[in-house]
């Protein structure tokens, strides 16, 4: 019952996000969303790192080991 009521409660803030004019309390918001929730930061690719990918990323498409998007489409609506 508990979830529920939780549910419930972020519909209600979510509804009164979209409607907030206030840009104070907006970035009140944003700053306690961002310190509540813990995301690993991204790490930072060196120069060469970045240059490995691409050219991997180049590789994959040479061989044709790539995929349409229509593919990645049907393949999301599996998920």
């Amino acid at each position: 019952m508990k979830q529920i009521n939780n549910q419930d409660n972020k519909l209600k803030i979510i509804e009164q996000i979209i409607i907030l004019n206030d840009d104070e309390v907006f970035n009140k918001i944003e700053a306690i969303l961002n310190e509540s929730i813990h995301r690993p930061k991204p790490a930072k690719l060196t120069k060469e790192e970045l240059l490995q990918r691409a050219q991997l990323a180049n590789q994959d498409i040479h061989e044709k080991d790539i995929f349409t998007q229509e593919l990645v489409e049907k393949m999301t609506q599996k998920w």
